[in-house]
């Protein structure tokens, strides 16, 4: 009889969407794990070695203009604020390429949770189809015998 094969594609439909709707929750999960990764890394690895090497950088410009007998006033003090400032452009560029990164991983976890939700509902409408075409067919069923 139709009437328990639309109950039982209903149920299972609804079971599937049930289903996906949970790996797509655990994906949008992995997605924010991996933008605080992207931050975490970026804070506690990346700029320090950043800030490091611009230390290095400009230590060794110093001493090289020292060991030539350069005084550092005017020109050689202009050249050294000027890469200074150069190598801080260089590390705000470096914490809005790690926030843009961290922002999509977040935005890729809401789309996720979006289709999650979505794909829940589509299972409830899978389910109640299922009482509607299984009420049908037992209207057809009866008639076919009345």
């Amino acid at each position: 009889m139709s009437f328990f094969g639309d109950l039982l594609g209903g149920q299972a439909a609804n079971q599937a969407a049930q289903w996906n709707a949970k790996v797509m929750e655990r994906n949008a999960l992995i997605k924010q794990q991996e933008a605080e990764q992207i931050m975490s890394v970026h804070n506690n690895y990346s700029v320090p070695r950043f800030d490091r090497t611009v230390e290095e950088i400009m230590s060794q410009t110093e001493v090289s203009y020292l060991s030539k007998g350069v005084v550092l006033e005017g020109t050689p003090v202009e050249v050294l604020y000027l890469q200074r400032l150069e190598l801080e452009t260089d590390k705000d560029i470096m914490q809005y390429n790690a926030e843009n990164a961290r922002d999509q991983k977040y935005n890729e976890s809401i789309m996720m949770q979006a289709e999650a939700d979505m794909e829940r509902w589509r299972g409830k409408v899978a389910k109640k189809r299922s009482y509607f075409e299984a009420g049908q067919s037992l209207l057809t069923t009866a008639t076919m015998f009345g």
